[in-house]
């Protein structure tokens, strides 16, 4: 698997590695080290080394760029033993052609040396996980689960926090989505991104107001510049719940418009109810359409770059979660399965949502006679969210009229200037802003209109001398929100209410590489977020998760203060990287359940109000791998993660068990036309959560439990078209389990086995994503 921490490589293939100098024998940090065949690169670090690992026997160009510098290309031959390649940059004068380095590659130079524990899926690892919603993508790497609403719904949980606790950075621009609920999870196409970055920590100076519990960057792929039309097509089938994906994207360059570039890509997904391994999961069917547009043109001194993309989703959920009294909720929680035996259907019923969610991003970027760069992002976004109860008041037909139609309506503006290398010192200052609006065509209640706008200013260095990397930033937010909620949230006639929250965020790091292989990075950060209009206002059933919320307007908003510590480990056959952390949060905002479920005319659901406390959460994650042998690779990936109430002296409600992954990758020998073999075997080993506040909830956390998958990918040619495969199978022995961040474990198992087919067949000869 081509997974990689910031100083953690693949684990598998051949190794390059080597140092960058100047003619005086001065290292070079930063230096781009592409392969541009492979689309495969990296960049070196603070004493100009660099290492590739992950790489297919062959020879190969090596490109190293670097402003300033001429270019140097080298050719090299990777065999059984690691490569070592040396190269010495001349200086270029500056009124030749320069080689075009652009605010997202000093961007990544930055995040290599960030005293945050990072982890990259890269678009080799991604394709072998098309298809996937994002929490399902991001679930086996370190510190990561998922908070997950029914087979179709899952989020991204990073080391016990989700939803507004989270940055979602979507081609640069931060996902507004309405994450207000368990089953409200990122509206991004699984088949859209070339690269994700998971940042884990309080990383709220460069990123904002939220990024209290880490950053999901999610990049687009480069564009192509003067290059003839070229694409490719993915197909995947999904045996559980019998879907069908797919995703066909084209790009090219006119040669007549040098830098010019572009891309359309359109994916769809359709998929029946899933199945676990006693029943099928009644009215669980999705269906899916995505489309998105980018145009890009750039020249040695600037870059413009307009992306646009529709996500659009209809889905179920659910019905058995939706109970009519109290008896039936204490029977239903009891007997533990669907009291009606269902049928397998494609067909989508009430209760359901309707999502689309649109965005326009227009980014420009330009060097300064200084080698700085400066660049300016715009994004418009629009989500439109309509969830259907499964009982209708005035109706007959409970999927005609929403029970809640909300529109939320974004624009928001990023202005940075990102500095060149000088003296060991790569910086970045930047100012802010946003302006939300939501619009709620609601004929029940649950959130209010609102007006919000959001300005902030930040400034973060970094500084390179030998082993020691130096970190240090500041940034101030200001919010003000206008609200209408009712007077007394169930009745009683709209009022106006006004917010205003102002805070600080910082952060101080340091990286020591202590040996060539070694280093240990530690990170003190805070960050902060106001309370989101749902936990001030909420009142009413959310369909998605069948429960009933109350909001509570007195809240303050969070603080967070965090520490962790990383040891890392990069070796010619071992990689390792493991983090330690505690995070203090002050006035930290969850739903407590109340202590009788809250009985509607639309039914009885259990009742949650939002409630405030200090609380702490603490605890490791990490990863390690070791080449056995050349074909041979076995891993690990651990996480741990313990949240207490520190004014109650009690354990935190809905925090992730402990887990831990074992892998195994085999590299198989070419066998006719099957070429690039791989196999690799998974177990997952969950423990079951016994840290929860007793007597709170509605049911115990359900037992732990093992699940075993198998992978396997190969190439080959299918006439003059390299063509590439893989099976996958998901919950091996088809085990009854379910999840304790499972939102409809009081009701139903999780998903039984389910086999993956994945296709992918360049158009015109692309071999690349």
């Amino acid at each position: 698997m081509a997974l990689w921490t910031v100083a953690v490589l693949p684990a598998f293939g051949q190794v390059l590695r080597g140092q960058v100098t100047t003619p005086e024998g001065e290292v070079l940090p930063t230096v781009q080290v592409v392969l541009p065949d492979l689309q495969r690169g990296t960049i070196t670090d603070d004493t100009g080394r660099y290492v590739l690992a992950g790489l297919p026997r062959g020879t190969h160009a090596v490109e190293f760029r670097f402003v300033g510098f001429r270019t140097e290309r080298r050719t090299v031959t990777l065999g059984e033993a690691a490569v070592t390649l040396d190269v010495v940059l001349a200086p270029e004068p500056a009124e030749l052609d320069e080689v075009l380095v652009t605010a997202e590659e000093q961007a990544e130079a930055m995040l290599r040396r960030s005293t945050h524990s990072v982890t990259v899926l890269d678009a080799e690892t991604l394709e072998g996980l098309r298809g996937q919603t994002l929490g399902e993508t991001l679930r086996e790497l370190p510190g990561v689960t998922t908070l997950s609403t029914g087979p179709s719904i899952a989020k991204p949980v990073v080391r016990g926090l989700h939803s507004q606790r989270l940055v979602v950075l979507n081609a640069g621009v931060p996902q507004e989505g309405q994450q207000w609920g368990g089953e409200h999870a990122p509206e991004i196409d699984p088949f859209a991104p070339a690269r994700i970055e998971v940042i884990r920590g309080a990383a709220g100076v460069e990123h904002g107001i939220g990024a209290i519990g880490g950053v999901i960057r999610l990049e687009r792929p480069s564009l192509p510049a003067s290059a003839p039309v070229r694409g490719r097509l993915l197909v995947n089938g999904f045996s559980n719940n019998r879907q069908g994906a797919g995703s066909l994207y084209l790009h090219g360059g006119p040669r007549a418009v040098p830098g010019l570039g572009w891309r359309l890509q359109t994916s769809l997904r359709k998929a029946g109810d899933a199945r676990t391994p006693n029943h099928v999961v009644g009215n669980s069917a999705f269906e899916q359409f995505d489309a998105a547009v980018d145009v890009g043109y750039q020249r040695d001194r600037y870059r413009l770059k307009a992306y646009a993309s529709h996500f659009g989703t209809e889905l179920g959920l659910f019905r058995g979660a939706h109970i009519g009294n109290v008896d039936d909720l204490l029977r239903a929680i009891e007997r533990g399965e669907p009291a009606v035996a269902y049928d397998f259907s494609y067909g989508i019923d009430a209760p359901k949502q309707t999502i689309a969610h649109d965005l326009l991003t227009l980014r420009g970027e330009v060097r300064l006679g200084s080698g700085d760069w400066l660049e300016a992002q715009y994004g418009l976004q629009r989500n439109r969210r309509a969830e259907f109860d499964a009982h209708c008041r005035f109706c007959d037909d409970p999927g005609a009229e929403p029970a809640f139609r909300l529109t939320l309506t974004t624009q928001s503006l990023d202005v940075k200037l990102r500095q060149r290398p000088r003296g060991g010192f790569l910086g970045v200052v930047g100012v802010s802003g946003m302006s939300q609006g939501n619009v709620n065509g609601e004929t029940g209640y649950l959130i209010p209109n609102f007006r919000a706008l959001t300005g902030g200013v930040f400034a973060r260095e970094t500084y390179v001398r030998g082993p020691l990397t130096l970190e240090a930033g500041a940034r101030f937010d200001y919010r003000w929100m206008r609200a209408f909620p009712r007077e007394r949230l169930s009745q009683g006639a709209f009022v106006e209410r006004i917010h205003r929250f102002a805070s600080l965020s910082s952060v101080l790091g340091a990286i020591w590489r202590f040996r060539e292989a070694w280093s240990v990075a530690a990170n003190l950060g805070t960050a902060w977020r106001p309370p989101g209009v749902n936990e001030l206002y909420n009142f009413g059933v959310h369909h998605g998760t069948a429960q009933f919320e109350t909001g509570n307007p007195g809240l303050d908003g969070e603080r967070s203060y965090n520490a962790d510590v990383t040891l890392r480990h990069l070796g010619e056959r071992s990689r390792l990287e493991v983090s330690v952390f505690n995070n203090r949060m002050q006035d930290y905002i969850f739903l407590f359940p109340e202590d009788e479920p809250r009985v509607t005319i639309r039914g009885t659901f259990p009742a949650f109000r939002y409630a405030q406390t200090d609380a702490v959460l603490r605890g490791f994650d990490g990863s390690i791998g070791y080449d056995v042998a050349p074909f041979l690779t076995l891993s690990a990936v651990a996480s741990v993660v313990r949240g207490r109430d520190r004014e109650a002296d009690d354990d935190l409600i809905f925090m992730p068990s402990d887990r831990l992954t074992l892998q195994s990758e085999i590299h198989l020998p070419d066998a006719g036309l099957f070429r690039e073999n791989e196999m690799e075997i998974e177990a997952l080993l969950v423990r079951e959560q016994d840290r929860f506040p007793e007597g709170v909830d509605f049911a115990d956390p359900p037992p732990g439990y093992t699940l075993l998958g198998f992978h396997y990918r190969t190439a080959l040619q299918v006439g003059a078209v390299p063509v590439r495969l893989s099976l996958e199978v998901e919950n091996l022995l088809n085990t009854s389990y379910r999840d304790y961040l499972s939102r409809f474990r009081y009701f139903i198992d999780d998903p039984g086995r389910s086999l993956t087919l994945r296709l992918q067949v360049p158009i015109n000869g692309d071999e690349r994503y």
